[in-house]
């Protein structure tokens, strides 16, 4: 078929085609004239109706003759409007009820030349206000695909059986599925999704398109990158021409509920922490008030020592307290950092002259992050000296896969060593939390803390895990 589609209409009258399908060659050339003055014209030759047009201008015995054909040409133009304008005598056999399924329009004649140039208008008229919301339809879907397929969230479209009809890229993305490999598929054929997720996804077309609002809900399913994610969905029920469609929004919200899930646990170490700090800093509390009243009274020296010890026990209980609160199970960017500097720095921040320090083989280099690996040995260091006294020896030795931490203290029996990293456990007047920050900064690298007895009896911490070179 040559010439322009069946939908097609320029804007100006002088530009529509008419179509002259007229037995009578007198007739014919007669109405190709008069009309050619403000129309493009078209009169077939032979048997074949090969041209595009907007208007239709049939007898009856061509009608009779090209009838199927016709028919055929208003499916293809269908939904745009393709007139036909009968002309025909008072007693038209071409006039039955078939004919109306093609006919828009019979002209009866002899008919004034007014009368039927105002019904060739009027159908004209209708023919491009049909084609001009055809157009606009259809700028209407090219602009639904664009936003579709660049949406920055996962799409989805299923039919009234479950199958995909369409995704868009970022869900190919997403999923690591191809449109190839899912468009025509139920959606359990899917491999990022398990049957929990498939169930929830076809809900609504379990319901038959009448689901009730249960938007947004979550699901689970795994991603590209073999990741299992969480994510809300939201679906809604449309007409199509096999019934109806469910279109499904993903919106991916594993980085929300892990940082929900954070803030639930960090307000539950909060409230822990508030309980833990009343009660533990009561005692030192009460004991410096207690001696700054003796003090006042009578003066004596040793009440104030008492009272400055009390005070050091308060701080170093807030600090350690400000150590969890700051989320020690994580960790900063690790680098490469001389292993025996920060050994060497953290003992002499942090213990008093009299304790001593034994290194052996601790000349590499470690992957840390090195303010939370001197808050290792802080901690470790604070132990020794706690349960051994001011004059302690703590030994820092290489290990095979990571360090050893041990004194020359009492030890820890056997029994106690695992419940020695509960928040709050303690054997003297510790706070309890030092040992606990340990494990988690040590977790949080990758590393895994045991305790032994060392070979004099003393305690010795052994890290395992650590990145030497």
């Amino acid at each position: 078929m040559s010439g322009p589609s069946p939908t097609t209409l320029l804007h100006d009258s002088s530009e529509s085609v008419i179509l002259l399908l007229l037995d009578d060659d007198q007739n014919r050339k007669l109405l190709g004239e008069w009309l050619a003055a403000e129309y493009d014209v078209v009169r077939p030759d032979g048997d074949a109706v090969e041209d595009s047009f907007d208007l239709c201008i049939v007898d009856e015995t061509s009608f009779l003759q090209h009838e199927d054909d016709l028919e055929t040409r208003t499916d293809v133009a269908s939904p745009t409007f393709l007139p036909y304008l009968l002309v025909s005598s008072d007693e038209s056999p071409a006039c039955t009820p078939a004919a109306w399924q093609v006919v828009d329009e019979v002209v009866t004649m002899p008919i004034e030349k007014g009368v039927l140039r105002a019904r060739i208008e009027g159908l004209l008229e209708r023919r491009r206000l049909s084609v001009e919301l055809e157009r606009k339809r259809e700028r209407s879907v090219e602009r639904f695909q664009t936003l579709f397929q660049t949406a920055p969230d996962p799409v989805f479209v299923l039919d009234a059986e479950g199958a995909i009809q369409a995704v868009n890229d970022a869900f190919c993305d997403l999923t690591g599925v191809s449109r190839i490999e899912v468009n025509g598929r139920p959606i359990e054929e899917v491999p990022a999704f398990p049957s929990d997720t498939v169930e929830s996804l076809t809900a609504d077309v379990r319901a038959d398109g009448g689901a009730p609002d249960r938007s947004p809900y979550s699901v689970a399913f795994t991603a590209a990158d073999g990741e299992t994610r969480h994510a809300e969905i939201n679906t809604a029920t449309m007409p199509s021409d096999d019934g109806f469609e469910v279109v499904g929004i993903f919106r991916d919200v594993t980085a929300h509920r892990r940082r929900r899930q954070e803030l639930e646990h960090q307000n539950e170490r909060l409230n822990e922490f508030a309980g833990m700090l009343a009660h533990e800093l009561r005692n030192p509390l009460g004991i410096a008030q207690g001696y700054l009243r003796v003090a006042r009274k009578d003066g004596t020296p040793t009440a104030y020592d008492e009272v400055d010890d009390a005070l050091g026990r308060m701080e170093q209980m807030i600090d350690e307290m400000l150590d969890l609160a700051r989320r020690p199970e994580t960790t900063g960017d690790e680098e490469w950092t001389a292993f025996r500097e920060v050994v060497e720095d953290t003992w002499k921040r942090t213990v008093p002259l009299d304790a001593t320090l034994v290194l052996e083989d601790t000349d590499e280099e470690i992957s840390t992050d090195p303010d939370r690996l001197s808050q290792v040995f802080r901690n470790l260091f604070r132990n020794a000296v706690e349960h051994a006294g001011d004059d302690v020896t703590v030994r820092v030795e290489r290990t095979s896969d990571g360090i050893a931490v041990e004194d020359d203290g009492p030890g820890i029996p056997e029994d106690e060593r695992r419940d020695v990293f509960e928040s709050g456990y303690t054997t003297n007047d510790g706070t309890g939390l030092g040992l606990t920050i340990v494990e988690q900064i040590a977790e949080a690298h990758g590393w895994a803390v045991d305790i032994d007895a060392a070979d004099d009896g003393g305690a010795r911490f052994e890290i395992s895990g650590m990145k030497f070179e």
